[in-house]
């Protein structure tokens, strides 16, 4: 019976170095799950923070995009200035056509009224000619 004792008594102490050991083992697990489970707490929040960052400069650049295309310029707009600038040139070139008509006859009409006073130049001129002689007629035969 003493041997039965001892054997129990071995079995038992075993049985508690097992247990202790599988206890141990059971918190080193634990505190490495919970280790781990906080390190990708930590991943995740820096992995939503990363992409929050992300999204807000996306975010801004659509903004910038949208800005910028309320600034541009309309075919509509486009239209109606294009159509205003080529009035304006329109009639600017028939100003400029005028203008260079107006000249024209300005030289024209400078020409023409050079022509007529040379034409009267030359009347006062073959009328003193003609006084001159009837003048030296006139002398010559007194």
């Amino acid at each position: 019976m003493e041997m039965i004792a001892e054997h129990d008594k071995r079995y038992e102490q075993r049985f508690l170095a097992q247990e202790t050991a599988v206890q141990s083992a059971l918190q080193s697990q634990e505190k490495a799950v919970n280790a781990a489970l906080t390190a990708a707490d930590r991943a995740v929040a820096k992995a939503e923070a990363a992409a929050e960052r992300r999204f807000e400069s996306v975010n801004e650049f659509r903004a910038q995009l949208s800005d910028q295309a309320r600034n541009f310029l309309t075919i509509q707009e486009a239209n109606i200035r294009f159509a205003a600038l080529t009035e304006k040139v329109d009639l600017l070139t028939e100003a400029r056509n005028t203008v260079t008509g107006l000249r024209s006859g300005a030289r024209e009409t400078r020409v023409e009224a050079r022509e007529t006073i040379s034409q009267w130049v030359a009347i006062v001129g073959v009328i003193a000619a003609i006084v001159a002689a009837g003048v030296a007629v006139i002398i010559l035969t007194r």
